[in-house]
């Protein structure tokens, strides 16, 4: 595989090999990942770091049995553990690299996000294409439910909406609200409502005024009007 210009891969220790390591190194691939505390770290030389930054330490160091140098880099995260951090990029600065890592668990949010609320467990395609349509598929379907939801004053959780249209897809809309307002008579009005359920509520009443933008802003701090 080719490596693409100016792209950079960032990974967690799931993905932690010495031989990929190198192969990346051979094949023009750059990389970032965290390094394990028990890694035998041959240090080649120190590098003078900004004491104004958050970096903690920058080095070249050979791990492990790895046959290519790397750049060691130690900051804090944000509980102020110190992490440490390997790459093979000599042009980014060490802040911008430790920045990469940690927006690393932005993507881990999303897929956290995608699989709760899109029940998107499982790709069954591997082409890009496949993979696009059924993630459209899966919005598409979040969003028709949400509105079926909102229209018709359903006070249960999402994804029980979801069930309910999947037991009576095939039926008619009159069954469905009779069974459905039979079934919600019998629940008490005072059960507790579940965290996801809040959080659905709190983004419809963000569509309905139209604070949207945040879908694009990972800063974005919902407001409390």
């Amino acid at each position: 595989m080719k490596a693409e210009e100016d792209a950079i891969r960032v990974f967690d220790r799931g993905y932690y090999n010495f031989e990929k390591f190198d192969a990346y190194c051979d094949d023009g691939f750059h990389f970032v990942t965290r390094i394990k505390n028990n890694t035998i770290v041959q240090v080649i030389e120190e590098v003078p770091i900004d004491p104004a930054s958050s970096i903690i330490r920058e080095a070249v160091v050979k791990i492990g049995k790895m046959k290519h140098p790397l750049r060691l880099i130690e900051t804090r995260d944000s509980e102020g553990n110190q992490i440490r951090i390997v790459c093979n990029d000599a042009k980014r600065s060490a802040l911008e690299i430790s920045d990469l890592y940690r927006k690393k668990w932005q993507i881990e949010l999303f897929f956290k996000s995608v699989k709760q609320h899109l029940v998107l467990k499982k790709l069954y395609g591997k082409s890009q294409n496949a993979v696009f349509n059924q993630i459209y598929i899966a919005m598409i379907v979040f969003c028709l439910t949400l509105l079926i939801k909102h229209h018709i004053g359903y006070q249960g959780s999402l994804l029980e909406m979801l069930d309910w249209l999947k037991d009576y897809w095939c039926k008619q809309m009159k069954t469905f609200l009779a069974e459905l307002s039979e079934t919600s008579d019998r629940i008490s009005s005072g059960r507790q409502k579940m965290g996801h359920q809040r959080i659905y509520e709190e983004s419809l009443a963000q569509y309905e005024r139209g604070d949207a933008f945040h879908l694009d802003d990972v800063t974005y701090v919902p407001s409390t009007k």
